[in-house]
């Protein structure tokens, strides 16, 4: 037998990858942007699974299909889980967890896009990664691309930095040891702002339903990155003075935003026996910024409850954030309508503010498009399920919202029920509206407005 020649084999294997390399780039000139983001999130999710399916990176005998769903829950930054996630993988497992979170959380073309102008020579993204990033975050057109993207990635940081510094100094003062208190502290922090929900702990956070801390922390975390990098990068540059005032989306997420914590809070609270302020407060801001943790028992929670997050799970986050949902924006576009329409108004308006007509189809077209694959969700699992129907709707919900909480069924689906999810999951990643455009759409469709541009508009 002769020995075998390891150069030779090597240079076989670096060829075969160029190869592989240079036919993946020729596949995805050839893709419209809003395609080319529905196959990185795939393309992510493979590369998740294959990791994630490594015998190093289980601690039990967890199936490739289990294994699959983590790994879209995690690009996905839903957080439900088909499996005990602190027990079934290793260190390892979990570190590939944790990085599927963070790509997934701060944008696949935002990071992929920031990684490209950090080391490129001419510090200037080509054209179409300019076209596939302005697909994936909606941004007003007072906005820049550029002043975006530093933004966002400089403010990850600092948020997610800061979140750990605080949480480790909670752990380290109950009795962590000092390896525990890092780990659980950058793992929670970048789950919290990525709004993830991926826990350590069994019973995700209930066993911290007391602690104002680890509430006030997750809670601030969540809705920093829900609300989104627009806000960040809109206020970055009003301190700069790169802009007179603060634009109009941001003004709509925060009103909006809080105005959904304040009736998710009240409702929570009010209809729910037993139930601590605290508590009905950290869980409205967990449904709709869907960060996805819990620190109540959500199987124990009354149908009334359930229906008040199914409905803060939908509307979720703002655009360029890091929430799934129908956005906030989008949700203030859809009441404008109807308030137009009662009071038998031509323009339609928000806070004084006319909303251009283009942001309005986009707006009614993320509405009708969520309602129909949150429908298509809910009746594919009641028809391979046989489980309460409420417990089946909340899951689609959270799915779709990627949100992340459930009533404890999901490890009883079946397979067709776990896959189900798993494109449920994707779908409300990538988004309903981009998801559509991925199949339909194609490079030579113009559906931009003929009138121009409002001076300042809002992103929807």
């Amino acid at each position: 037998m002769e020995p075998i020649n390891w150069r030779e084999v090597y240079a076989k294997i670096k060829d075969f990858i160029k190869l592989s390399l240079k036919k993946y780039s020729l596949f995805i000139v050839h893709l419209t942007p809003h395609q080319n983001i529905a196959q990185t999130v795939l393309s992510y999710t493979l590369l998740g699974w294959i990791l994630l399916s490594l015998p190093f990176m289980n601690t039990t005998d967890v199936s490739f299909l289990d294994n699959l769903f983590t790994s879209a829950s995690a690009v996905s930054t839903t957080g439900l889980n088909s499996v005990n996630f602190a027990d079934s993988y290793t260190f390892l497992g979990k570190l590939v967890v944790l990085f599927l979170i963070q790509v997934g959380g701060v944008g696949y073309m935002t990071f992929s896009s920031f990684v490209y102008l950090s080391f490129s020579q001419r510090h200037r993204l080509r054209k179409s990664q300019q076209e596939a990033l302005s697909a994936e975050v909606a941004l007003p057109n007072t906005l820049k691309l550029s002043d975006f993207l530093w933004a966002a990635m400089v403010f990850t940081f600092i948020a997610e930095s800061i979140g750990a510094v605080f949480l480790f100094n909670y752990f380290q003062h109950h009795n962590y040891s000092l390896f525990d208190s890092a780990w659980y502290s950058i793992f929670h922090s970048v789950s919290s702002f990525c709004t993830a929900g991926f826990s350590l702990w069994n019973n995700s956070m209930e066993n911290f339903a007391d602690s104002k801390t680890i509430n006030i922390v997750i809670s601030c975390l969540s809705l920093a990155g829900a609300m989104g990098f627009i806000v960040v990068t809109d206020i970055f540059n009003f301190i700069r003075r790169k802009t007179k005032e603060i634009t109009f989306t941001t003004k709509i997420i925060v009103l909006v935003t809080a105005c959904l914590v304040a009736f998710g809070t009240f409702t929570l609270f009010v209809t729910t026996p037993g139930l601590t302020l605290m508590e009905a407060f950290f869980q409205s801001v967990a449904a709709m910024t869907t960060c996805g943790f819990n620190t109540v028992n959500i199987g124990t929670l009354s149908s009334c409850s359930l229906l008040i997050l199914i409905l803060l799970m939908s509307i979720g986050g703002s655009p360029s954030g890091t929430a799934g949902g129908i956005k906030t924006t989008a949700f203030a576009s859809v009441l404008a309508i109807m308030y137009s329409r009662l009071r038998l108004h031509n323009r339609v308006e928000f806070l004084g503010r006319r909303i251009p007509l283009v942001r309005l189809y986009a707006a009614t077209s993320t509405f009708l498009l969520y309602a129909l694959f949150l429908f298509a969700s809910i009746f594919l699992l009641t028809w391979t399920e046989k489980l309460p129907f409420l417990s089946l709707a909340f899951e689609s919900a959270a799915a779709l919202g990627t949100a992340g909480l459930s009533t404890g069924i999901t490890g009883e689906l079946s397979g067709w029920g776990k896959l189900i999810i798993i494109g449920t999951m994707l779908i409300g990643r990538i988004g309903v509206v981009t998801f559509g455009m991925a199949i339909l759409a194609h490079d030579d469709d113009d559906d931009e407005d003929d009138k121009p541009a409002e001076k300042e508009d809002v992103a929807v």
